[in-house]
């Protein structure tokens, strides 16, 4: 892969030799106290002493520049402290296994960092330089030293891919630097405000100053860069030529107090923006951030309840090339305690069948009460109805039947309503009520049922059976419509209705009503008399009979009853006379049928079958 050099400088003349650090001498100085403190091998002041031409150890002018080369000087470890961890961040050092990040560990160099999405860390440097590494990075530490007390503090850090957000102090010459490299680049940090971003195919490299200058040099040309512009750096070509970063977003009436979520933020457009990159960070330096968000619409919002307090928005565009531009920052408190309650019943799209409605909720900390509203819309536009409740966790309601939504807020202890919940749904429907008595109607086997209709029935059950309890019951039936049709046997019965809902849910039965079902009247009555019996047959389908004779014809004086098995029946033979007869059918639980058609029968004296042949003679109905 090409490479080339990025060397990133702050543009300030410097009047030391590059290899010599410059020590302004104190009263009481001497050379071997000199060396003691700052040289690897503190017997190495001659040397010092030699370079500098000084003629007596001990005799050293006061504010006189001694020049001591780097080389001879001692160095240290100086780790980078993780001073802020947001999310998923891992840390795996040179010789071990990958372990989360936490806020006081010491990089000492060989470390890989790696943050996932949404997730943040910083770094505090020994010089005080403040790195501050954002989502979605690979970062690896390198070199980490530091001259001494000199206050030359060396720096190296390895940008695989991601991005980074530097704010370096002055470094202080010849040994003090800091470093960053990437796979196609090395950025060299002299106390300025800079961002880097490594695409994640290794190919292009974006800087942006924010103060100071920068020189960047790669295929032999070199592009200042000073503070507020960027450049492109790719692979196997010069840097593009410096050119103004974007400026900040224009904002008007930002909220400076949010007491609700979500937290949300809009902006104007800018035409020349393609997208835009929010954050919020608990300090004005950034380096705490908490939240980001890149948008393609000047607006955006975080559904994270970030506890109460004081907070940065900082707001930037980011042009067609991917530069970032100069950063909005706008100070805001965020004001959500005591955050609304859990809810917990009624649930969502909860029934209700009596509308008595039991509310429960969890409880807050910091809620010195709550406030419930129900409402027929979502929106809380209208008819709403409001309780303000004292500490508690449950509330009864009556809700009249339809559809219901509610929601809650929590009371401060000044009783002041803060963020109202998001709503849930519940019902208030009935079950279908008991159809009123239906009518009864039979006929040729049969019988034909009839109900009206009840609210929120889809359809309907129907029992019958031989007990008003029908306990026992002899037929169900299902039904869309509210009627049915059922083949009976003569008897008594007893017959109840109730209504279903959609999903089955079942009403109330109504009140179990009689059937009697009578046999059909017998028909075709016959009589005929042979020797001393009468012989009667006729037509039915009914179990059983009772035979009836009678002297006149309604019947009122019956001298003669016989009960019969079938349809004929014998009887002993009357006395001459004149008679009617008729036949009744009998079912189950003593139903009887109409009488047939009465048959008149005449019964003559006998006479000598000479003078008259016995016959019968039918006298008609």
């Amino acid at each position: 892969m090409c490479r080339f050099i990025l060397c990133v400088a702050l543009l300030i003349p410097s009047t030391a030799p590059a290899a010599d650090w410059l020590y302004l001498t104190y009263p009481g100085d001497t050379l071997s106290q000199i060396g003691v403190r700052y040289l690897k091998n503190w017997r190495d002041w001659p040397k010092v002493m030699a370079l500098n031409k000084i003629p007596h150890e001990r005799v050293l002018p006061v504010n006189t520049r001694i020049r001591i080369p780097v080389e001879l000087m001692r160095v240290d470890p100086a780790p980078a402290v993780v001073t802020h961890v947001t999310g998923n961040v891992r840390v795996k050092p040179a010789d071990g296994p990958f372990r989360p990040l936490s806020v006081g560990d010491r990089l000492t160099g060989g470390e890989t960092v790696l943050t996932g999405p949404r997730s943040f860390a910083s770094f505090r440097l020994a010089d005080a330089s403040v790195l501050n590494q954002q989502p979605s990075t690979r970062l690896v530490f390198g070199r980490l030293a530091a001259y001494g007390d000199t206050g030359m503090v060396a720096t190296e850090v390895d940008l695989q891919d991601g991005r980074l957000e530097a704010n370096a102090t002055r470094q202080i010459a010849p040994a003090g630097g800091f470093q960053v490299k990437t796979p196609i680049a090395v950025a060299g940090l002299r106390g300025t405000a800079f961002r880097l971003n490594m695409d994640a195919d290794g190919k292009t490299l974006r800087g942006e100053v924010l103060e100071g200058a920068v020189g960047v040099t790669a295929q032999r040309k070199e592009v200042v860069v000073p503070a507020g512009q960027g450049t492109l750096a790719a692979a196997g070509r010069p840097p593009a030529a410096a050119r103004p970063l974007l400026p900040a977003p224009e904002a008007i009436a930002l909220p400076s107090r949010i007491r609700a979520l979500p937290i949300r933020f809009s902006w104007l457009r800018d035409d020349a923006a393609r997208a835009w990159r929010a954050q919020i960070a608990a300090d004005a330096a950034f380096s705490q951030l908490l939240l980001e968000e890149r948008t393609e619409q000047p607006t955006v919002q975080w559904d994270s309840a970030l506890p109460d307090g004081r907070y940065v928005l900082r707001l930037r565009g980011v042009d067609a090339d991917g530069l970032e531009g100069l950063n909005r920052d706008h100070p805001f408190e965020l004001d959500l305690r005591p955050l609304p309650p859990p809810l917990t019943a009624p649930a969502e799209g909860q029934r209700s069948y009596d509308g008595n409605v039991a509310f429960a909720w969890g409880l807050p900390e910091e809620a010195h009460g709550f406030v419930l509203q129900i409402s027929p819309t979502s929106h809380f536009g209208r008819d709403v109805q409001e309780v303000r409740l004292g500490a508690v966790n449950r509330h009864v309601a009556q809700v009249p039947p339809g559809t219901w939504y509610w929601r809650m807020a929590s009371l401060s202890d000044q009783g002041e309503r803060h963020l109202w919940g998001p709503p849930q749904s519940f019902q208030v429907r009935p079950l279908p009520a008991a159809p009123p008595p239906g009518e009864t109607r039979t006929e040729a086997g049969k019988v034909h049922l009839a109900w009206l209709p009840v609210a929120g029935a889809g359809q309907y059950e129907l029992e019958l059976g031989k007990t008003a309890d029908l306990k026992a019951p002899l037929a169900q039936q299902k039904s869309a419509d509210t009627r049915a049709t059922l083949p009976l046997k003569p008897g008594k019965y007893f017959w109840r209705v109730r209504g279903l809902e959609a999903d089955g849910q079942a009403g109330a039965w109504n009140q179990a009503s009689p059937i009697v079902m009578v046999p059909d009247a017998p028909t075709a009555l016959q009589a005929r008399i042979e020797g001393d019996a009468l012989l009667l047959q006729w037509q039915g389908e009914a179990p059983a009979y009772r035979v009836e004779m009678a002297t006149d014809a309604t019947f009122a004086q019956i001298v003669s009853r016989l009960d019969s098995p079938g349809p004929q029946a014998r009887l002993p033979k009357p006395q001459p006379g004149q008679y009617w007869l008729r036949v009744v059918a009998l079912g189950d639980d003593g139903v009887e049928s109409p009488p047939s058609l009465a048959q008149a029968l005449q019964v003559r004296r006998l006479v000598p079958w000479w003078l008259i042949p016995l016959f019968l003679v039918p006298l008609g109905v």
